[in-house]
Parts: C-alpha cells; sequence; structure tokens
C-alpha cells in the first residue's frame, strides 16, 4: 500500500512509482496537497479501487506529465465533475486499463498542449469524436488495440503537428501511422499517398478495402509496411519497382495474386517477412530464400506453395519459419543454430525426423515445434535431452511408431505435447512426470496401452487437456485424475476402461467437456456429479452405466445422444422413467469404491500369483543346489557314493551304446548281403 503521508511533501515535483506492480493504492486523496507536482508516473499501480482518481489528480493544476498505464483503472467519467484544471498537461498514458467506455469530450478538451495522447489496450470503443480535431499540438496519438469503429473524422485534417502514431488523415509531417487492431473499415485516405515523410504505416487487423497500386506504395522514406488482415488487393506489374527499402513487410491475408511478388527480391534490407495467407500458389523462387541475410522472420503460411525446400543451416539470423498450411513435399530440412519457432504443419513432407534431432544438438534455442499432418514415418530417436528449451512439440497426424522415447520427459519446460494420430505402442513412460508445467498432452489414436499411470494425476496439476482416446488402455480409471483440477477437457473415450465413473470427479471444478465414451464402464453416477458447473459437452454413450443421470442445470442441455448404449439408465433426457434411486446415489461412493477395491485386489492377486510362482521356483531351485552340493563337500561317505554312483551309470550308458550299436552295424551288414 502506497503510504498516504506522500502527502505531507507538498514541495514535491517529481513521483515515480511505476514498475512495481506489488504496489496498491485505495485512493488518492492524500495527493491533494501536492500542489507543486509536475511529473506524476503511478503504472503499475494497482489502482481499481480508486474510483475517484480523476477528481483527485484534477485538483494538481501544475501537473505536465501523467502515466496510469496498467493501473487496472475500471472507470473513466463521461463527464468531470468540475472544469478540467490540469491545463498544462503534454504528456497523457492512460495504456492498458480496463475502461469498457468511449472515449469521453473532456479528454480531448485537457490541454491545448498535450503532445502525447496513449490509450493502446485501454479497452474503449465506439467512433472516434471529433473533438480531436482541438488537439491542435499533438504530435503522438496512439489508439490502437481498441474496439474503435466507423469512418475517421475530416477534424483530424486539423493536427498539422503531427510526427507520431496518429490514425489516418492529411497532415504532411506525419511519419508513424499506427491504428491497427481496431475495426475500422472502408477505403484509406487518398492523401497517404502524399505524405513523403511517412516512415510506419500500420493499419493491419481492421477492415479497410482498398486496390493498392503502385502510385499509393510510392513513399520514399517507408521502413515498415503493415497491411495484414485486412482486404486489401495489390494491383502492381510484375516488373514494379518500389522506391522505398523496407525493414519489415507484413501482408497477410492480402491479394496478392498467383504468382510470387517479384518485387520483394528489391528489398535488401528485410529482416521481417509475413507473405501468408495471401493465395500465391507455385514454387517458391530461388532467390528468396537467400536474398537478404538479415532476415530472422519468415511467414509463408496458407498459400499454395509447393516443391522442396532448401536447408536452412547457413542462415544464421533466422529464428521463425512458418510454412504451415501449403504443398511443400520432400525430407525435412536443418535448421538453423538461432531458429526458436519451426512450424512445417500441414504439408507432405516425409522420411524420418532424424534432421530435427541432428539440428537439436547444434540448437539450444528452439521452443515451438510442429510438424504435424505431414507423412513422417519411423520411430522417434531418443534425442530429446538436448531440446530443453522447447516449450510446444506438436507431431501429431504422421505414421511415426514405436515406444515414446524416455528422453521426451527431459522438456521440463513443456506446455504441450501432441503425439495424436500415429501409431505409437506401450504407455507412457515415467519420465514425462517430470513434466510439471505440462498443460496439454494429446496422445490420442495410437496403440498405446496398460493402465493410465497414477503420477498422470499426482504430478502434472497444470494439466487443461488430456486426451487419451482411441488407444488400447484398460483398467480402471484411475481416482488421482480428479487431482487434476486445472482440467477443462478430459476425453478417454474408444478404449478398454472398466469399474466405475471416479466418485471425486466433482472436483474437476472447471471442466468444460467430458468424453468416456465407447469403455466398459459400470454403476451408476457419482451423486456429486451435478456440481460440475462449466460442463458444456457430455459423452457416457456405449458402456454399462446404471441408474440415475445425474441432475443440474448444465445436464439438462445434454441430448440422449450422450447416455445411448447404457440400457439401465434412466431419467431425463431417456425415455426410461426413474423409481426412487435416492438410497442408490447415497450408497454410490461406497458401492464404486468397493468395486474399485475389488478391481484392484483382482489385478493385484493376478499379479501377486505370477510374481509369487516365479519367485518360489527361483528361491527352490536355489536353495536345493547349494544345499546338494554343500552336502557333498562336508560328507566324505555321501561324497564318494554320488561319485560311485555317477562311475557306474557312466558305465552302463557305455555299455548300452556299444551294443546297440553293434546291433545296428549287424542289421545293415544283413541288408547288404546278396540273395
Amino acid at each position: 500500500m502506497i503510504p498516504e503521508h506522500l502527502g505531507n511533501l507538498s514541495r514535491l515535483q517529481f513521483l515515480d512509482l511505476s514498475g512495481d506492480f506489488s504496489l496498491r493504492v485505495d485512493n488518492l486523496e492524500w495527493i491533494h496537497s501536492l500542489f507543486s507536482m509536475k511529473i506524476l508516473d503511478l503504472s503499475g499501480v494497482d489502482m481499481k479501487r480508486a474510483e475517484n482518481w480523476l477528481h483527485d489528480i484534477n485538483l494538481l493544476s501544475s501537473l505536465l506529465e501523467l502515466r496510469l498505464s496498467a493501473c487496472q483503472l475500471v472507470t473513466l467519467p463521461k463527464f468531470l465533475p468540475t472544469f478540467v484544471n490540469f491545463t498544462s498537461l503534454r504528456i497523457l498514458d492512460l495504456s492498458l486499463n480496463y475502461f469498457d467506455a468511449t472515449i469521453p469530450t473532456w479528454l480531448l478538451n485537457t490541454s491545448h498542449s498535450l503532445v502525447y495522447l496513449n490509450l493502446t489496450r485501454s479497452q474503449v470503443y465506439g467512433l472516434l469524436p471529433n473533438a480531436f480535431g482541438n488537439m491542435s499540438s499533438l504530435r503522438v496519438l496512439d489508439l490502437s488495440g481498441n474496439s474503435l469503429r466507423g469512418n475517421l473524422p475530416h477534424s483530424f485534417e486539423k493536427m498539422s503537428s503531427l510526427t507520431g502514431y496518429l490514425p489516418p488523415t492529411l497532415p504532411s509531417k506525419l511519419k508513424y501511422l499506427d491504428i491497427s487492431d481496431n475495426k475500422m473499415e472502408g477505403p484509406l485516405a487518398r492523401s497517404i499517398t502524399q505524405l513523403k515523410q511517412l516512415v510506419v504505416l500500420n493499419v493491419s487487423w481492421n477492415s479497410f478495402n482498398d486496390s493498392i497500386t503502385e502510385h499509393f506504395l510510392n513513399l520514399t522514406h517507408l521502413r515498415v509496411l503493415d497491411l495484414s488482415s485486412n482486404s486489401f488487393i495489390f494491383n502492381v506489374s510484375a516488373t514494379w519497382m518500389p522506391r522505398f527499402q523496407l525493414d519489415s513487410l507484413s501482408l497477410k491475408s492480402c491479394g496478392l495474386g498467383a504468382q510470387f511478388p517479384q518485387w520483394i527480391q528489391t528489398q535488401k534490407e528485410l529482416s521481417f517477412i509475413d507473405i501468408s495467407r495471401t493465395n500465391i500458389s507455385g514454387e517458391v523462387p530461388d532467390w528468396f530464400w537467400n536474398f537478404s541475410a538479415k532476415v530472422y522472420h519468415i511467414d509463408l503460411s496458407g498459400n499454395n506453395f509447393s516443391g522442396e525446400i532448401p536447408e536452412f543451416t547457413e542462415r544464421v539470423c533466422l529464428t521463425k519459419l512458418d510454412l504451415s498450411d501449403n504443398n511443400f513435399h520432400g525430407p525435412l530440412p536443418h535448421f538453423s543454430p538461432k531458429m526458436m519457432t519451426l512450424i512445417l504443419a500441414r504439408n507432405s513432407f516425409n522420411g524420418t525426423i532424424a534432421p530435427v534431432c541432428e539440428s537439436l544438438v547444434m540448437n539450444n534455442s528452439l521452443s515451438l515445434l510442429d510438424l504435424s499432418s505431414n507423412f513422417l514415418s519411423g520411430q522417434l530417436s531418443d534425442c530429446w535431452r538436448y531440446g530443453k528449451n522447447l516449450q510446444g512439440l506438436n507431431l501429431g497426424h504422421n505414421d511415426l511408431s514405436g515406444e515414446i522415447p524416455r528422453s521426451i520427459g527431459d522438456l521440463t519446460n513443456l506446455f504441450f505435447l501432441q503425439l495424436q494420430n500415429n501409431s505409437f505402442s506401450k504407455n507412457l513412460l515415467s519420465s514425462l512426470k517430470n513434466i510439471t508445467g505440462l498443460k496439454i498432452l494429446d496422445v490420442s489414436e495410437n496403440s498405446l496401452s496398460g493402465n493410465i499411470p497414477f503420477w498422470l494425476g499426482e504430478n502434472l496439476h497444470a494439466l487443461e487437456i488430456l486426451v487419451l482416446s482411441r488407444n488400447n488402455y484398460d483398467g480402471i480409471i484411475p481416482r488421482e485424475i480428479c487431482q487434476l483440477t486445472e482440467l477443462r477437457v478430459l476425453n478417454l473415450s474408444s478404449n478398454n476402461f472398466r469399474g466405475v465413473i471416479p466418485c471425486d470427479i466433482h472436483n474437476l471444478k472447471i471442466l468444460e467437456s467430458l468424453d468416456l465414451s465407447s469403455n466398459h464402464l459400470s454403476g451408476s453416477f457419482p451423486p456429486r456429479m451435478g456440481e460440475l458447473p462449466s460442463l458444456e459437452f457430455v459423452n457416457f454413450s456405449f458402456n454399462d452405466l446404471t441408474g440415475k443421470i445425474p441432475v443440474g442445470p448444465q445436464f439438462h442441455t445434454f441430448e440422449n445422444s450422450s447416455y445411448v448404449g447404457n440400457a439401465n439408465l434412466c431419467g431425463f433426457p431417456v425415455s426410461r422413467f426413474c423409481s426412487d434411486h435416492l438410497h442408490e446415489d447415497m450408497v454410490h461412493c461406497s458401492n464404486n469404491n468397493q468395486e474399485v477395491q475389488a478391481i484392484e485386489h483382482e489385478e493385484n492377486n493376478n499379479w501377486l500369483d505370477e510374481f509369487s510362482f516365479y519367485i518360489s521356483m527361483g528361491i527352490g531351485f536355489y536353495t536345493g543346489f547349494w544345499l546338494f552340493w554343500v552336502t557333498l563337500m562336508l560328507k566324505e561317505s555321501w561324497r564318494y557314493a554320488y561319485m560311485r554312483f555317477l562311475e557306474n551309470m557312466g558305465n552302463k550308458i557305455y555299455v548300452f551304446a556299444a551294443i546297440r550299436l553293434k546291433n545296428i552295424q549287424a542289421a545293415k551288414g544283413l541288408r547288404n548281403c546278396p540273395n
């Protein structure tokens, strides 16, 4: 808590408490006496309880700079209770708050000397007020990351001093234009073509639609061009050579035509390239892979590219490569030592993932690897100890086989592990319990077998999505699963589980989807199962469940298909009427626990019987062997008797063999005699 006695420092002119996100202030009444305050920065201080913050700060008539970024503010009054008092204010930063309000008019009449206004991601919405035109001294305006909509007001033309971030308009000195992540619509202002000093143009994530021509982009100082996620169509000739040299190019979801844009080859300074989802087809020209040594980010995803891709070991600056959702084929490439994100999903790559293992030995930076939905085959090499910085690994929808490598458990920073729809066998190795921060585990549609490991529930407490469906798992569903209180999705369908639904399943308070269908589960539902308030989807079909279907607000929304294949269920929504099942519900946990214990006892007994058999054999052989030889060594008469026995037995065998051999030879001689 910020101490109120700071208000005693009446001559204080500068107060900066920013950056300490552990500070809190519930009211700002103590600030009234700081008449000399000129610079106040409380960014990061928790002010969500300070409802009258504006009234208190409005008394600081000498204030020049006010920064309240990320203060968790929730109120932005539409009207001031009194006149605006801080008329000398030059810098105002209210970004990263939770106002959920329109931009009030008083904010735009705050000060004619205001040069900087930042409302980035402050949850303001609605139309841009015409009063923006009153801010004749404004040089930096950032409104990105909000829900502003409608057309741009003509009053922006009056702000001729702008040199910072500003929604598009006519000022000739404009250098930075960023209105990204809003709901602007219509064509871009034609006046943009006259902004000869423009360095940054970012209108991404809006609803603009326009035709981009060579004349439109004839801006010689432009370094950053981001038109992504709009409806722009490029209409330039194949031989066009722009007059600018870009550092960053983002044209995601723009219409670039079927041919690869050749004009990109002229941009020798590019370090960031995103031309994803632009409807380009064919092979990527060879020059593209090597035209700029500075490139660290390449995104070609969501097009119709084909052909093989080169090795990337020489691209020492490349840290992100996204080629997903194309038609690339051939073997996987080796990647650069500094690669952090490699996404090659949904292509036609084939062969093994050996190049990945070979690259991991030289790369300690890789954090995301997505090779899903290709035609990769073979066993996974046990090389993952080298990828300790991996946070995401997706190898799903391939034809990988064998056992899941033990070294995957060395990826202790992993957040998601997706190995679904392959041919992995055996069970999950216990080394995976080391990945305690894992949030998503999907190993569905494989050939995994055995019981669900208890350590899943005991160690992986961060799990939000657990999918083990379409495998060969059997045994009971362990109670430890109910310790995963962060679970949102649990899918154990299409296995061979038996026994009952765990009684403690009501502990999964935020569970949204539960699928236990197509198993051999029996018994009644747990009596507190109706206490799962977040459930949106359930499927218990094709088991052998009995008794009354749970009652609860969410269970009234599920259809009969969620319970089909359980002939002895009753209650809504199935047609079978329930008799009094109150007693059955009361004893459910007791009976179910007895059944679980019986199954566990049976499994333990089977294991113990087999184990005891082999142990007994071993002990018996060991004891008999040494008892016999120790006796011979200690008792001389037994030793001589045993030796005579062996000698006599040897003589008898020799005589028997000699006579037998003589008879065979005689018989053979008779057969060879002439008649």
